[in-house]
């Protein structure tokens, strides 16, 4: 019994690789994925060079073009500058709110001093009206005391990146310049690198970076290591395609800045936090449990206020958060092309399944035995391996279903690749090598940044010698 022989090559629109009889070779074919006429060749594809990576000149010339700008509606830009302020209102709301609980107690002091200045009645009514005066002193004291910190609160102390020298990774330096060129966005000034599997863009030094385009690029190395070139790049192009619109990002970092305070102070705990919760756990005299008590109860209502603010500011700033996202989106399809698009989200869950498995191991190794592995993106990439097929295709389906909620800042994936696939759009870039070639050496960064991880991300109190390699880590 003679079995059909195939081939496979890639389309010369939208690269993404199609199966044919070997007898069709060198016919033309609508591809399966964009539909377009597509030569069915049995040249090999672009081969790296003598030592195993593409050289730069041929990755920056796979670039066919450049991407042309997703535009933008006045009525868009209208509604972010009216969210804008109304998220700068609300915690100006929260003053208020402050101010007017402060001038209460100074008017209650003020006016109710007749109570204590007068000993008529006898020492027990006196006593009576001293609790009667100095208990709501007390009570609204803490109450503005309580309400005062959120707004002196400060941000945890962030794990400084490791810093990427141009220098060393002038490849990387130079794809991500060739990025920012086609689809119209500025380099940033600075690259970054860290353990998560995510990739950001944002002003480096927060609001004081504002006025200018000086960006910084935060890379998470298990992203390098979970994608290839074309999906990567796709990651790049959505993150600096939210920079392509100077002021509408300047007014998203307002409305993502004031979103994030609120959750920060609503959700975080502090050391006065810390200190008031033992201090309730140590008390024994009913007197000092009534003054923790009371404590208590203001920072209860503090934080209940600034919670209904924060869901107010949520609720108003997620539909054009989610609008933002969808225009970033649009320029990772123009560039990488919408099958690709479709392909990084679906995988992007599938990693994100292993992370969680990965941490979860690692978190056995450590207790039992006090060894991590000493590379983490090459770790989640052998338990990304290691899931079954049923488990693979069941993320991927569970994604591609998955619907945005109506209080969501972000699409969902299901939603993303609905909007990928109207688009329908080929990309620009199809290299498929593996994104790790875009580095002189990820093994020995990576490695780097793993151990940055425990020790400044995690706080594991680790050094160099609980660290082994992959290979050995899970036996």
């Amino acid at each position: 019994m003679n079995e059909e022989l195939f081939a496979r090559c890639s389309c010369q629109h939208c690269g993404t690789h199609i199966e044919f009889p070997l007898e069709a070779a060198d016919m033309t074919a609508d591809c399966p994925h964009c539909q377009k006429p597509t030569l069915l060749s049995l040249d090999a594809p672009p081969t790296p060079s003598a030592h195993g990576k593409p050289g730069a000149p041929e990755i920056l010339n796979a670039f066919q073009a450049a991407v042309p700008r997703t535009p933008v509606s006045l009525f868009y830009q209208a509604g972010l500058v009216l969210v804008a302020v109304m998220m700068v209102i609300l915690p100006l709301l929260y003053v208020t709110m402050v101010a007017a609980a402060g001038w209460g107690v100074y008017y209650f002091a003020i006016h109710a001093k007749f109570l204590v200045t007068s000993m008529a009645g006898g020492p027990r009514l006196y006593l009576l009206q001293l609790v009667a005066y100095a208990a709501p002193l007390f009570i609204g004291g803490v109450l503005v005391l309580f309400m005062v910190k959120p707004l002196f609160a400060r941000r945890q102390k962030q794990a400084q990146p490791l810093a990427l020298n141009p220098g060393v990774e002038a490849t990387l330096f130079a794809f991500i310049a060739k990025i920012c060129d086609a689809i119209g966005a500025p380099m940033p000034k600075r690259i970054d690198l860290d353990c998560q599997l995510n990739a950001s863009a944002g002003f480096r030094r927060g609001a004081a970076s504002l006025a200018g385009n000086d960006l910084v690029l935060t890379i998470g190395l298990p992203l390098v290591a979970g994608l290839n070139m074309q999906e990567f790049a796709g990651v790049i192009a959505h993150e600096f395609g939210h920079f392509t619109q100077g002021f509408g990002m300047r007014l998203s970092y307002v409305i993502r800045s004031v979103n994030g305070w609120f959750a920060r102070v609503v959700y975080e705990r502090d050391a006065w936090d810390a200190w008031l919760t033992g201090w309730a756990e140590e008390a024994e005299d009913w007197r000092v449990m009534l003054v923790v008590n009371f404590a208590r109860l203001a920072v209860w209502f503090s934080r209940l206020l600034l919670t209904l603010l924060m869901y107010l500011g949520h609720g108003v700033s997620c539909f054009l958060l989610r609008q933002m996202e969808y225009d970033a989106d649009s320029y990772e399809i123009k560039l990488a092309g919408s099958p690709a698009f479709e392909q990084t989200t679906k995988r992007l869950s599938v990693l994100g399944e292993a992370t969680g498995q990965s941490y979860k191991s690692m978190r056995a190794a450590w207790n039992t035995s006090r060894r991590l592995p000493d590379n983490f993106p090459a770790f989640l990439a052998k338990m990304e391996a290691k899931l079954p097929p049923e488990t693979r295709t069941r993320i991927e389906d569970l994604a591609g279903l998955s619907r945005t909620g109506i209080f969501d800042t972000h699409p969902s994936p299901g939603d993303r690749i609905r909007q990928a696939r109207r688009a329908g759009d080929p990309g620009v870039f199809h290299l498929e090598y593996p994104a790790a070639m875009l580095f002189a050496n990820f093994e020995a960064v990576s490695k780097q940044v793993t151990f940055l991880h425990y020790t400044d991300d995690i706080g594991l109190a680790c050094d160099m010698s609980a660290l082994v390699p992959v290979e050995a880590s899970d036996k």
